[in-house]
């Protein structure tokens, strides 16, 4: 192991600075999305239970997005943020357990970029979604991954009777050679080098992590009338492993006291 974040401690304490970064703003995150990402802990804590909640709300506040005064607020957490990396890891399996909110215009998500983000951009540094949720379709969940003229991968069905709003695990195995999605232990997803090309095989280097709970947007479409805010994505915890330390170039956590 070599991340992991279990979200023990009382109800109410932001995640851990050692840890997590906040991303804020209210740009549109590329996507003309509807929310601003605060670093309040109204967005962002723990809930008592070992869980951490990222919850978006209607706005009670004055703050500018890009369409006007955002009428919505959320969270996005990262382990980098430039010229700061917490951790970051090239290969390997990473894990989370997780139960989405539901409700069109509803986006949360489980995801890595590549930490030369800020001088690759983004086709080049690359992107693994381990799992994205459409508020609107509960019982699939999105897994993809991105690079230069790569748009790999599309939904997958959960088993009859489960929803995105149940506790699952989200995972991948990730080898120099290839990617493996899971949910529950079940591979759903695979993307070899070969398949990705020489070109859109972007997968070579360090990503980090990132967990938000995105509002609207052109993919999801804005939120309904049925839609019920507050919503809540809870985060039961974050597990990070070496598969083959032959293969793996890793940063180290940072621990308490470093």
């Amino acid at each position: 192991m070599t991340f992991d974040d279990e979200f023990d401690g009382p109800q109410g304490a932001p995640p851990q600075q050692l840890r997590w970064l906040h991303d804020t703003g209210g740009t549109g995150w590329g996507d003309n999305q509807l929310q601003y990402y605060t670093d309040d802990v109204a967005n962002a804590q723990l809930d008592g239970a070992g869980h951490l909640a990222i919850t978006a709300h209607q706005a009670s506040q004055s703050l500018p997005c890009w369409y006007g005064p955002c009428r919505y607020t959320s969270a996005k957490i990262t382990t980098r943020q430039p010229q700061l990396a917490l951790f970051s890891q090239g290969y390997g399996h990473f894990e989370a357990r997780l139960k989405m909110p539901v409700g069109k215009g509803l986006w949360p998500a489980f995801w890595l970029i590549g930490e030369n983000l800020a001088w690759a951009g983004t086709d080049k540094a690359g992107e693994i979604d381990v799992m994205e949720a459409l508020g609107d379709q509960p019982r699939q969940v999105e897994q993809h991954a991105h690079g230069p003229g790569l748009d790999f991968g599309g939904p997958t069905a959960l088993p009859p009777g489960q929803s995105v709003s149940d506790w699952h695990v989200y995972a991948i195995n990730w080898t120099p050679d290839r990617i493996d999605w899971q949910v529950d232990g079940r591979t759903t997803e695979t993307l070899t080098r070969a398949e990705a090309g020489n070109t859109g095989w972007v997968f070579d280097h360090p990503f980090y992590l990132a967990l938000n709970t995105a509002v609207g947007g052109g993919w999801p479409g804005d939120p309904g009338k049925m839609t019920v805010f507050p919503a809540t994505m809870l985060v039961d915890y974050v597990r990070v492993y070496e598969i083959d330390e032959r293969h793996t170039a890793t940063t180290p956590a940072v621990s308490e006291g470093e």
